[in-house]
């Protein structure tokens, strides 16, 4: 089974300079947060691998219809879009991930529907793709014709800053930039795919926590929580025991309407 290629990673605060540098040489596609699959169609049958090559067909019923005009092997993301356009993690993919018997996934399937976003293919009529450079895959990609209304196409864009701003405004995760003459290195992390993520921060009050082996769970009057884990745990705990409170600034990917997306403990505001 082809492993997957995986990402280096860059900072937002870098990518303006990045972009002004990438003279056509890189394009950027946005960042699905949904779970890593690959996608084989073989003499007519539909396999769903995921990251850890474990097959999960049977929890993706979406797809089992899916149909090309040759076989083909897909890398892309499992994902739930909201309204908005943006996928949903927490708020969405993590519903359907777990599922086993036909009744939770029934149910999972009418609540949190999925769309599989495909960025590159890795086999076509029995050719391996991965040795060529990412715009013949693209070309290979864009030629397939694919029949199954929950498969798209990632979009791309030379103009990385507009993708990013694309992105960015409607509350995605953030964006892939790819080197166009980049092979598909199978298990591989690369520098010539990056993400960059946009990581917000904010100032939140936490009133209570609890102990646990890698430090505290620290949680706000609203339910919002984050761990605070090694030496950093100790001042926050004593200021908790102090106070009755303390003020911690948390980085996250955005807020969902009741909680901050991936939020991670950043210092403590004195």
């Amino acid at each position: 089974m082809i492993r997957m290629m995986l990402c280096d990673k860059i900072l937002k605060t870098d990518l303006p300079f990045f972009a002004k540098v990438a003279d056509g040489k890189w394009v950027a596609e946005e960042k699905f947060d949904g779970d890593r699959m690959k996608l084989s169609f073989i003499n007519g049958v539909v396999t769903l691998y995921n990251r850890r090559g474990v097959v999960v067909t049977h929890k993706y019923p979406e797809l089992h219809s899916f149909k090309a005009d040759m076989d083909c092997v897909l890398d892309g993301e499992v994902c739930v879009i909201d309204e908005n356009g943006v996928s949903q993690f927490n708020e969405g993919i993590a519903f359907r991930s777990h599922c086993e018997n036909p009744e939770s996934i029934a149910a999972a399937q009418e609540k949190h529907p999925i769309t599989f976003v495909v960025f590159d293919v890795l086999m076509v009529d029995g050719d391996d793709c991965k040795p060529f450079p990412w715009h013949d895959r693209r070309k290979q990609l864009e030629n397939l014709d694919i029949k199954c209304d929950s498969v798209i196409r990632s979009k791309y864009d030379y103009d990385i800053m507009k993708i990013w701003n694309d992105v960015t405004s409607k509350g995605g995760e953030g964006i892939i930039l790819k080197k166009i003459d980049s092979r598909y290195l199978e298990g591989k992390r690369s520098s010539v795919w990056k993400k960059v993520k946009d990581i917000k921060e904010v100032d939140i009050k936490v009133v209570s926590y609890t102990k646990n082996p890698a430090g505290i769970r620290v949680e706000s009057d609203d339910g919002i929580a984050c761990q605070v884990s090694g030496f950093r745990a100790p001042p926050v705990q004593s200021a908790l025991d102090k106070d009755g409170e303390a003020t911690i600034t948390i980085r996250h990917l955005g807020w969902t309407g009741t909680k901050y997306r991936q939020p991670v403990f950043a210092k403590l505001v004195e």
